[in-house]
């Protein structure tokens, strides 16, 4: 499996075969917290930098300013590692990106600085700084070090109705904070959510990796993402906006609540698994969804909607009953669990909540 160019995650390396994640094949071409953070998180979240006289830097003074540790994370152009503010103490994640695998690419890099600069909110990966030195690119980013959500279905292969229900709230406000600045992201997938904890009745994760956003000015018409996640109307070819992102959540729930997308090659043939995402047909077999709500599959339905003009908006999603009421009924559970002081898997199981919707 290919990464995309300038693809690399804060994220343990697992090995093995990812399933349905192969690349898309025109993949780089060349033709409930939603609404603006509060006072107080802004406040908290003040970028620095520290070298910011200087436009190009030696590695020397970056290792000043900075305690450089272990790798945390790779991929085809960058690697993420774990660094030490040396003044305040302060852990943080520093991807160093090789400028050199960068050339024809560079605007990749150009739009994650420019768009994640600009962003502050709870759900999305902060950066604080960027450097350069004569080699290479380094991106100074907030750490979140649970892993990310693909490890998690892999490891648990599928969630609690209000485990899910936490993510897409959380996954939903980021998308709603992006988008009402007319920001795409363009690769929603379980590898670009980072988890910041399971036990924290608050943010659980955090939208990361960049390289494919951009801001929506009109139509688009790159042919761009990850197969599995890709949205019927990028694959037509007749232009798409922050809908795309909207029908990425809809996969990732659908995978959440069962365990395999909703659309898939039994041969993973690449041309079939698009015929399937453009029909738009999504199914829930008896043996995997009769234990389901309805409410959870009304959400999936309104989210994998195959005309985006139908589709739910991420501030529908985050309002949707579903949502709320699983978002609340997880983030309850998992303060009882930190004030009884208690272990578990996940942050809850309130299967009251679930029964109310069915």
């Amino acid at each position: 499996t290919q990464t995309k160019p300038y693809e690399a995650s804060q994220k343990h390396s697992s090995g093995g075969h990812r399933p349905c994640l192969e690349q898309l094949k025109h993949s780089s071409i060349n033709s409930p917290r939603g609404g603006p953070p509060e006072p107080e998180e802004t406040q908290r979240w003040v970028p620095f930098d520290l070298l910011r006289d200087k436009k190009e830097v030696a590695l020397s003074d970056i290792e000043r300013c900075y305690d450089i540790g272990r790798v945390i994370g790779d991929g085809n152009f960058a690697i993420v590692r774990e660094c030490r503010r040396r003044d305040t103490g302060q852990s943080l994640a520093m991807k160093i990106v090789e400028r050199s695998k960068l050339i024809g690419r560079e605007h990749m890099m150009q739009n994650e600085l420019s768009l994640l600069g600009s962003l502050s909110h709870p759900c999305v990966v902060r950066l604080f700084a960027h450097y350069h030195t004569h080699t290479q690119a380094y991106l100074v980013l907030e750490l979140v070090n649970g892993g990310d959500l693909f490890e998690a279905i892999a490891r648990r292969g599928k969630f609690p109705e209000d485990e899910a229900g936490l993510i897409v709230a959380d996954v939903s406000g980021a998308l709603s904070y992006i988008h009402s600045k007319s920001i795409v992201h363009r690769d929603l997938k379980p590898e670009n959510l980072l988890v910041s904890g399971w036990s924290h009745p608050g943010d659980v994760l955090k939208l990361g990796d960049f390289g494919l956003a951009m801001v929506v000015t009109e139509p688009i018409f790159t042919v761009c993402g990850t197969p599995t996640y890709v949205a019927p109307e990028i694959l037509s070819e007749t232009g798409y906006g922050l809908s795309v992102d909207v029908w990425a959540l809809g996969v990732i729930l659908y995978i959440l609540l069962c365990g395999f997308p909703p659309f898939r090659s039994q041969d993973r043939d690449q041309e079939e698994l698009f015929k399937l995402i453009r029909e738009g047909k999504v199914h829930f077999l008896s043996n995997y969804w009769d234990p389901v709500s309805e409410g959870a599959k009304d959400l999936v339905k309104g989210l994998l909607q195959g005309n985006p003009i139908e589709r739910l908006s991420a501030s529908q999603s985050l309002q949707h009953p579903w949502v709320q009421a699983m978002a609340t009924a997880c983030r309850q559970g998992a303060l009882t669990q930190r004030l009884h002081k208690t272990t578990a898997a996940g942050p809850c199981t309130q299967e009251s909540q679930v029964e109310k919707l069915k």
